[in-house]
């Protein structure tokens, strides 16, 4: 399967590897998908949590996972896959019997909250999502931990990164970071490689290619036909830029989680969601115009992240922060010092 292929079936394809180096990646996606909320196979955060509410778009629409005892439970984390009804099953059956103070996780979809600005999905209901907007007022709620966060409404809410996403795997899956190598072998330019599927929803991929093809095109490859998923890693290894533009919700990733394994820096839009970024690094452009990406501002960050040495130096450092166990540690602070 070529890698286009694989990134239009599932997103981001990812290399398996077996070192002593490998290590277990953020994520929050759940699978498998459309085989009703039951088939559901808890990885990533959502394995770690107390309390799991599973929602489908095949019958039965929501399941419910309870790992501990309910006066025990401090993590709750809901699937959104058939949103509507996971909320509702949260605020009606979840909510109501907790009794301790709790850290809330959403995500595994790309909706997008609180506002829900996905064009593949219909607003919010009023009521649901003033249920949604009242939330971080519940006595019992330190902090809520949202993937694909549209508006940063209140302090007591976070973006969550979505981190790698893997559909093929019973446990959570280990990747290890390549060689990045040194300066020669990191070319001075932007790698364009992202999936657009007809629809308004992807019209921003559509636009951000064909800035790549006219104004910036003396310094952005453009991925156009399909490639090996290792020839797609060596583009990677050897771009010193990716552009990560959103297209399925707000989130960069797994693109952006995938490029930085490979010692690439993505270059992303400034949203709510984005913020989740900021101890990663990455380049944040406030819109994507034709003056966001020039010649000069790519010679200052090469120069930067590349010649001066910062991603080399610092490798250890950003691996830390693609790991399941930072995040974990990041999500379940707040309930040590309750």
């Amino acid at each position: 399967m070529s890698f286009l292929q694989t990134f239009n079936k599932f997103g981001m394809a990812c290399s398996h590897v077996h070192s002593k180096d490998e290590f277990i990646p953020l994520s929050t996606r759940l699978f498998p998908k459309f085989q009703g909320a039951d088939a559901y196979r808890l990885s990533g955060i959502a394995a770690r949590c107390d309390w799991v509410v599973l929602s489908d778009r095949k019958e039965p629409f929501v399941a419910s996972r309870l790992n501990t005892e309910v006066e025990n439970v401090q993590t709750v984390f809901v699937s959104l896959r058939s949103h509507e009804v996971a909320l509702e099953y949260f605020f009606s059956s979840v909510l109501p019997r907790l009794k301790r103070k709790f850290v809330l996780v959403t995500g595994s979809e790309d909706i997008t909250l609180p506002n829900q600005t996905d064009k593949r999905w219909p607003s919010l209901p009023a009521n649901l999502r003033e249920r949604i907007v009242h939330l971080v007022e519940h006595p019992l709620l330190l902090h809520w931990f949202c993937e694909n966060l549209d508006e940063q409404f209140h302090a007591k809410i976070s973006p969550l990164p979505l981190g790698i996403v893997e559909p093929d795997v019973d446990k959570d899956m280990k990747v290890r970071a390549s060689d990045w190598g040194g300066l020669a072998t990191r070319a001075k330019r932007i790698l364009c490689a992202h999936r657009v599927r007809d629809g308004e929803q992807w019209q921003l991929r559509k636009h951000v290619t064909e800035l790549a093809r006219t104004h910036w095109r003396s310094f952005v490859t453009i991925l156009d036909e399909p490639v090996e998923e290792e020839e797609f890693y060596a583009l990677l290894r050897t771009h010193a830029f990716v552009l990560c533009v959103e297209g399925g919700g707000l989130d960069p990733s797994p693109k952006a989680w995938q490029s930085l394994l490979n010692g690439a820096v993505p270059i992303l839009r400034t949203t709510a969601t984005t913020v989740g970024y900021d101890k990663l690094p990455v380049i944040k452009i406030a819109e994507w115009s034709k003056e966001a990406l020039t010649l000069q501002k790519l010679e200052k960050w090469h120069d930067y992240y590349f010649y001066r040495g910062y991603m080399i130096n610092n490798k250890n450092q950003i691996l830390t922060r693609l790991k399941l166990d930072y995040w974990w540690n990041f999500i379940t602070e707040p309930i040590k010092y309750s």
